[in-house]
């Protein structure tokens, strides 16, 4: 899955669980501070995440992903294996 594919899933995961309109998105685009995401959907996002990518992404981790282009970045490095299964 290359980045543009892992971009268009999250877009289409915020528009099911965020009601996020998904042309509103970029990889800039910040999870509360510009969506208003509140903790109960990033927890669920996350959970959903880990399940359509294949990847875990510890608590403490998902915390500091603040945006799209973080989660991209994030779940592109851990498909590719240069992070580890626990998030290090």
């Amino acid at each position: 899955m290359n980045r543009s594919e892992i971009l268009a899933e999250l877009k289409a995961m915020l528009a099911e669980f965020g009601d996020v309109d998904p042309e509103q998105v970029d990889e800039q685009t910040a999870f509360i501070a510009d969506l208003a995401l509140d903790s109960l959907v990033l927890v669920r996002m996350t959970v959903v995440a880990e399940e359509r990518f294949g990847v875990r992404i510890p608590d403490e981790v998902a915390w500091e992903l603040h945006t799209v282009g973080a989660v991209v970045g994030y779940v592109e490095e851990a498909l590719a294996g240069r992070i580890g299964a626990g998030g290090e």
